[in-house]
């Protein structure tokens, strides 16, 4: 059998490496990247939190580690001043607190947190009732959606149209659904087999 030329060889394996779109350039692009998401102590967050870690994770490679706080405030906080990347919550609380004057709506907030906050304001996921008990009956805290500061979006720039496959997976049902498997079961195991099941992952 002839021998393989050496130089031939070697042109084949670095063309691999660096190949536009194949799983090893993915891979690499994502080697040592850390992504912080930040969550508070309600049921809708703790799910939230574990469907964008096994998301992230399975999708870039991306290590994303979970971040508690104490309360939305925060939370809120911590986003806006970058020491974590990701957070959600609801638009009309958020306006509610950031710009109690301003009209209720999504066009709105999105101004209002990129240019006072640092933040862009990125999907909706498709729920929008309060999910921590009998307290908040009636209330409408608007559409639950994500943000994401802008100091991180430069390390990220590829997330928000990855992000963009969950808008509308997250209905009132299916929230709820969740939750209640959840009172069972480890939180991200249930977030995977949500987004295996919707294929997502």
């Amino acid at each position: 059998m002839k021998a393989f030329p050496a130089s031939l060889f070697a042109l084949l394996v670095a063309a691999a490496v660096v190949l536009p779109g194949t799983n090893a350039s993915r891979a690499n692009a994502c080697v040592g990247r850390t992504l912080h998401v930040g969550y508070f102590d309600s049921p809708d967050q703790v799910m939230v939190a574990n469907i964008l870690a096994v998301f992230i994770d399975e999708r870039t490679g991306t290590t994303v580690k979970l971040s508690r706080f104490g309360s939305r405030e925060e939370a809120f906080e911590a986003v806006r001043k970058d020491r974590i990347s990701l957070y959600s919550d609801y638009s009309s609380i958020l306006l509610g607190r950031l710009a109690p004057d301003e009209e209720k709506n999504l066009a709105r907030l999105k101004e209002v947190l990129n240019r006072k906050y640092n933040v862009v304001w990125l999907e909706s996921f498709g729920y929008d009732r309060y999910f921590s008990g009998k307290a908040y009956a009636g209330e409408k805290p608007g559409q639950a959606g994500l943000m994401l500061c802008k100091d991180a979006l430069s390390k990220f720039p590829a997330l928000p149209k990855l992000l963009a496959k969950l808008r509308g997976a997250l209905d009132n049902e299916t929230m709820a659904s969740l939750l209640h498997e959840a009172e069972k079961s480890d939180p991200k195991a249930v977030a995977r087999r949500f987004l295996k099941s919707r294929k997502l992952i």
